[in-house]
C-alpha cells in the first residue's frame, strides 16, 4: 500500500498504524510522487485541512493511480473536499484520527478488493465483521433523504413520523442508535454545513445566509456556528483553515462521509442535492 504524506507530523502518526494493516511505502514529496514507478495495490493520501493544494494533489493522485483503490484521511471534512472526492471517485474518505469502524472498513476493502496481503486481525476484530454500510431499505435511509430535501424548513419529528410511519419516539431512538447523534443535532449541523458553503461563495451577507439555511434569526446562526466550528461566520470566510470543530460536528461529518460512496452512486435526493449544491 502506498501512503502519500507531505506532512511529517501526519506521517509519524500513521506510519505504525497503517503498517499494522499491511506492507506500506511512504512518499514524502510531490517530486518523489511524480517520478515514482511504484504500482501499489491501494493508495492513501494524508492531509490536514482542505486547501487548494490538497484538492490539486487529490486530483493528481487519482489520475496517476486511476485503477487503484484510493483513500483520503483528513483532519476535517469540508464541502469542497466531499465534492472533489465524489467527483474523482475516491473510494472512501476518513476523518483523522481513525476510529475502530474506520479501521475495519479500510482493512475490509484491502482484503476484498486488492491483492494486498493483510496482516492478521487484532483481537478486537473478527473476519466476519466487514464493510458495513447503511442499508437502503432501513427507515433511516428514507429519513435522511427527507431531511436532505427539507432541512432548511426543518421537518418536525411529527412530520417525519407521518412520512415513514414510525412514532416520534421510535425515530429519536433509531436516529441516535444508528447515527450516534440526535436528530436535532444532525439538523443543526446540516444547516451549518450549507452555511459553510454559502460563506465560501461570498455572494451574500451573514444575515442573508442565516435565513437561507433555515435559522429563525442571524444571532442563532452565529451562536451555533461559533459553538460547532469555534469561529464566527465572518472570521470563517478569511480563516476557514483554523477550525476547531466540536465533537458533535466531527461526528456529524463522520456520518456524512460514511454515507458518501453509497449515496453518491444512488439516484437519491441525498446524492443529487449534494452534488448540485457544490458544483
Amino acid at each position: 500500500m502506498l501512503v502519500i504524506a507531505f506532512d511529517r507530523v501526519l506521517e509519524q502518526h500513521y506510519r505504525e498504524e497503517l503498517s499494522s494493516f499491511c506492507d506500506t511505502q511512504f512518499i514524502r514529496s510531490m517530486q518523489d510522487l511524480e517520478f515514482s514507478n511504484i504500482e501499489p495495490g491501494a493508495v492513501i493520501y494524508l492531509m490536514d485541512y482542505t486547501s487548494s493544494a490538497h484538492l490539486h494533489n487529490i486530483e493528481y493522485i487519482r489520475n496517476k493511480y486511476s485503477s487503484k483503490l484510493f483513500f483520503v484521511i483528513s483532519s476535517a471534512v469540508s464541502i469542497p473536499l466531499l465534492h472533489q472526492s465524489i467527483h474523482l471517485g475516491v473510494n472512501d474518505l476518513f476523518i483523522s484520527p481513525l476510529n475502530e469502524q474506520d479501521k475495519k472498513s479500510l482493512r475490509c476493502n484491502l482484503m476484498n478488493k486488492t491483492q494486498i496481503a493483510c496482516n492478521s486481525l487484532s483481537s478486537e476484530f473478527s473476519d466476519d465483521l466487514c464493510c458495513e454500510t447503511l442499508d437502503r431499505d432501513n427507515p433511516i435511509s428514507e429519513l435522511l433523504d427527507i431531511i436532505e430535501r427539507d432541512y432548511i424548513k426543518g421537518p418536525s419529528l411529527q412530520d417525519l413520523a407521518h412520512d415513514v410511519h414510525l412514532s416520534p419516539s421510535r425515530i429519536c431512538h433509531m436516529f441516535k442508535d444508528l447515527c450516534g447523534i440526535t436528530y436535532s443535532q444532525y439538523l443543526i449541523c446540516r444547516k451549518l454545513e450549507e452555511g459553510e458553503r454559502l460563506l465560501i461563495s461570498g455572494d451574500n451577507s451573514v444575515t442573508t445566509i442565516a435565513y437561507q439555511v433555515g435559522f429563525s434569526n442571524p444571532s442563532h446562526f452565529c451562536r451555533s456556528f461559533k459553538e460547532h466550528l469555534n469561529i464566527t461566520p465572518t472570521a470563517y470566510v478569511h480563516a476557514n483553515n483554523e477550525l476547531k470543530q466540536s465533537p458533535t460536528y466531527i461526528h456529524y461529518q463522520r456520518v456524512r462521509s460514511d454515507m458518501m460512496q453509497q449515496y453518491s452512486n444512488q439516484p437519491s435526493a441525498y446524492a443529487s442535492n449534494r452534488i448540485s449544491r457544490v458544483s
